[in-house]
């Protein structure tokens, strides 16, 4: 520390003692130092950010190399706004107002130059290089590793001997509500911290979510919330000139806050596993916590009453109202979105992305901005660009509009979508051009910010004389209530109550063990005590392999846009497969369920899609859906789909391993229609009676070629009406089939290479509606196609329309030397009926057993030239061998003329 006796030079550029003793020396070369790294890390952090988002239209802008890959920027973006923005801009607040509010000085210069390092060089820097590197959690707020996690424990417990010490060695009934707040979010940050990082990786599943989810709201509510109201509690009064408007209702607001806030965490797994006691709980204290930002925030603007002129001068304190006016906006949303009939519709949809920018950036970066400007022209040397500062506010200000507004029509977008029953893919077409707005709005906020910067470092600098009547704020300025005579803090200080803050500090504190007590502990014991009892005892451990690929996938930030969690909702089990149960997740270290949805749910993914299908995804989405946003894992693999590298087939073992346990222990299709809300029994798709207990992606066998529960789509007979639905067919074809069938429907896809079996050729044969119909309804088993029985009716019937008019008819093989006609009958019985069946219609006696399933000769008329090409060479993938040794040249060409002659007219059905 400064002493009285060092060089009055040093002590203007650390320290600025009042010679009269009414004000402690401040650590101004702190404060600059966690400025500057303030607006570093939050550059660097935006950058992320807007990459992150460039690669939602772009999906391979910066994707080759994997430290740039979308879920590691993701990790690094949020971690970084979370600690090396916020934490650092906190810290420069409190070295400015904690020896004002205290009127005592920090503890230690030292320490504080210790805490800068270890914020900056062992939590931040270190954080982001190992996140890079592939070394992170995939828990929400929580993504830095457990090595970093423990400085950052560190540092709270540092803060606590800096900050809180002065407090505590003053009068607690004559704080100040800033110094309750400061105090509050330092002590209970540091205990909530190592919960929500260590305890999902040592407890499984639905069990380690409940702890994850009191994390993610105690993040912000506990260590954002607490730091940000201080800084409004602070500069409000300080700029006007006038006091609080009320003392009482600003200590009954702080006590409410930390009472509520830790109560509604669970609100963040709505219609789960979690016991049902437990998610209402949290949402009854959302909507409570919404009725204590109303009394904050009233308390606040009507401190700023008369004010309105001040506010349009000092732009500080303009940044300041609005981070207030978005408090309140923000955490009325959060109240709302908790109610079970909203959060149903919009939760993991873009409308909770655009509600966490809203609260990082309206609320807690605009108060934020606003504490740094005001004390940055408070302190000695600086400059300040008035000019500057201005368009830094109003670029922020238009660029977080657009962007809440967008996400959140996004988000209704999103949410319409899936509750329809169109394919999944729709949802990300749907909402394509407000990613790209979204990105766009990332530029202004990202001008805003470097201009701010600029206004710190340009501008004049204020005389001396100026500097120092600035810096000397009295507290009785800021602190003293209305109406009441100023004291040393400027809080009512009488012997009757001189100990009831301690008392309520302690209650607080015991609020905050109940909070863990009944949303995570005793929900926990309850699932813990499910899942002895129903899980089945043969279920399987995860492999050497699939732990290995569980990690990839969480280092990857694959479970940030596919949750491994179906709701209790008629809807996600319609789309997805039975609900999410907790005995399903007892091997899940740490869970892994998610909180959004930019993807699919992939909680049952076992057994639906073909290894090769898989992989091909992962190497490039694009190649198996045309208008997947997800990014290329090509690193994973040696220059093709098909040389997997190991930690790619690792990825793919644990992708299906889930849902295994389940569809092997036989609980699937007993749960499907009894573990859904009540009244909401009837999930089925209309005209689908009997896929009522299967979601509209997975593949249903057919015997034969066809399916009785698809309705057979017949294209119209009237040739303009049939050239309309051709047209259209060609579009929804090019959507959705082109990327494997080729866009003339040839088989060559950009897919096709890597595909086992190929794609079909459709141009080679003649296809009957009635297997066409069957296919796209219910796909075909064993191969990559899938259904699309989500589509509209009308757009599965122009896609038969389409199909059927790229046939390109064959001419006949020569038949100088071939057998007759019935001695091609015979190789066939001798040759192919045990899978195509005697009459060739594709229910030979080992049929049944084969995926994917012998041709139907009766709905399917191959070109003769396809038959030879398969009797030659075989169909990889399939049960198919070639036959070029086995028959002769005759032979074969003897079945490529009979086998068309197998083909029937289509059936007709009354289901069109």
């Amino acid at each position: 520390m400064t002493t009285p006796s060092e060089q009055p030079s040093r002590r203007d550029e650390q320290r600025d003692t009042q010679p009269d003793g009414q004000l402690p020396s401040v650590e101004y070369g702190l404060i600059r130092a966690h400025v500057f790294a303030s607006l570093a890390t939050l550059l660097i952090s935006v950058g992320f950010g807007i990459v992150v988002a460039t690669k939602f239209t772009f999906p391979e802008f910066l994707g080759g190399h994997a430290w740039l890959t979308w879920g590691r920027l993701r990790y690094n973006h949020t971690q970084g706004i979370f600690f090396g923005w916020l934490g650092n801009a906190f810290l420069a607040f409190l070295y400015y107002v904690v020896p004002r509010l205290a009127n005592r000085p920090v503890l230690s210069r030292t320490l504080g130059w210790f805490l800068f390092w270890i914020w900056n060089c062992a939590v931040v820097l270190p954080g982001w290089v190992l996140v890079a590197a592939g070394f992170s959690q995939p828990l929400e707020w929580a993504e830095f590793p457990l090595v970093v996690d423990a400085f950052v424990v560190l540092a709270f417990i540092l803060m606590v001997f800096e900050f809180v010490l002065p407090f505590l060695r003053a009068r607690l009934s004559d704080l100040y509500v800033s110094a309750w707040y400061i105090i509050g979010g330092i002590i209970f940050t540091m205990l909530a911290y190592p919960v929500g990082n260590l305890v999902p990786e040592l407890v499984p599943g639905a069990r380690g979510a409940a702890f994850s989810g009191l994390w993610i709201h105690d993040a912000v509510g506990l260590y954002v919330t607490p730091f940000a109201l201080a800084i409004a509690y602070y500069v409000i009064p300080a700029t006007t000139r006038r006091a609080i408007f009320s003392h009482f209702l600003s200590m009954v607001g702080f006590w409410v806050l930390f009472f509520t806030y830790p109560l509604n965490g669970t609100h963040h797994y709505v219609y789960s596993a979690i016991p049902m006691a437990a998610q209402k709980g949290a949402i009854i204290a959302s909507a409570y916590l919404g009725m204590d930002v109303i009394l904050v925030v009233t308390n606040l603007l009507l401190s700023l009453r008369g004010s309105s002129g001040t506010v349009g001068r000092d732009v500080p304190l303009r940044f300041v109202w609005f981070g207030v006016v978005s408090y309140l906006l923000v955490s009325l949303q959060g109240s709302v979105q908790a109610l079970m009939p909203v959060n149903r519709f919009i939760h993991f949809t873009d409308w909770v992305i655009g509600h966490s920018h809203f609260a990082m950036i309206g609320f807690a970066s605009f108060l934020a901005l606003g504490g740094i400007a005001h004390v940055w022209q408070r302190i000695p040397g600086t400059r300040y660009n008035q000019r500057t500062m201005n368009w830094s506010f109003w670029l922020l200000a238009a660029g977080l509009t657009l962007m809440v507004a967008d996400l959140t029509i996004a988000g209704l977008v999103e949410a319409q979508v899936w509750a329809s029953s169109a394919p999944w893919i729709e949802s990300v077409r749907a909402v394509a051009s407000y990613w790209l707005v979204r990105t766009f709005s990332g530029l202004p906020v990202l001008a805003g910010f470097v201009l701010f910067w600029t206004s710190l470092i340009s501008g004049p600098r204020p005389s001396p004389a100026t500097a120092l009547a600035a810096s000397r704020e009295v507290s009785e300025d800021i602190a003293a209530p209305e109406g009441d005579p100023p004291t040393s803090h400027g809080a009512p200080s009488t012997r009757r109550f001189s100990y009831a803050h301690v008392v309520i500090f302690g209650a607080g504190v015991g609020f905050f063990a109940l909070s863990f007590l009944v949303l995570a502990i005793l929900p926990g014991k309850e699932l813990e005590d499910e899942i002895e009892r129903v899980a089945p005892v043969t279920m399987p451990t995860l492999t050497a392999s699939e732990r290995r690929g569980r990690v990839v996938y969480g280092r990857e930030g694959c479970a940030y846009c596919h949750t491994q969690q179906i709701r209790f909702l008629a809807e996600d089990v319609r789309r997805f497969g039975a609900p999410t149960e907790t005995w399903e997740t007892k091997y899940d270290y740490p869970q892994l369920w998610g909180t959004r949805r930019i993807g699919p749910d992939l909680s049952r993914e076992f057994n639906v899609r073909p290894r090769d299908w898989q992989l091909t995804h992962l190497y490039n989405p694009r190649l198996v859906v045309q208008d997947s946003m997800m990014p290329p894992f090509s690193w994973l693999f040696s220059g093709s789909p098909d040389r997997p590298a190991q930690e790619a087939l690792d990825v793919l073992a644990y992708i299906e391993s889930l849902g295994r346990a389940r569809q092997l222990s036989g609980f699937e299709r007993q749960a499907l229609a009894s573990s859904v809300e009540p009244g909401t029994a009837d999930m089925a798709m209309a005209g689908e009676p009997s896929a009522r207990a299967t979601p509209a992606t997975v593949p249903i066998p057919m015997t034969g070629g066809y399916s009785l529960s698809a309705p057979v789509l017949h294209p119209a007979s009237d040739p303009a009406d049939l050239q309309e639905e051709v047209s259209r067919g060609c579009v929804v074809f090019a959507a959705n089939c082109a990327s494997c069938h080729g866009p003339g429907g040839a088989g060559d896809g950009k897919a096709s290479a890597s595909l086992i079996p190929k794609p079909a050729n459709l141009t080679a044969a003649r296809f009957s509606d009635e297997r066409l119909s069957s296919v796209l309804w219910n796909g075909v088993a064993g191969s990559s196609m899938p259904p699309w029985r989500q589509l509209p009716t009308e757009d599965l019937r122009a896609l038969v329309a389409f199909i059927q008019s790229l046939h390109v008819p064959g001419s006949a093989p020569s038949t100088q030397a071939a057998t007759s006609l019935n001695e091609a009958e015979s190789l066939f019985a001798a040759n192919c009926a045990s899978c195509h069946g005697a009459r060739g219609d594709g229910n030979g006696p080992v049929a049944g057993a084969l995926a994917p399933q012998p041709t139907n000769f009766h709905l399917k008329k191959p070109n003769p030239e396809k038959v030879l090409e398969v009797l030659a060479n075989g169909l990889p993938g399939t049960a198919m061998p070639p036959w070029n040794i086995q028959l002769s040249v005759d032979q074969r060409n003897a079945l490529a003329e009979f086998l068309p002659s197998l083909y029937d007219a289509p059936r007709e059905s009354s289901k069109e």
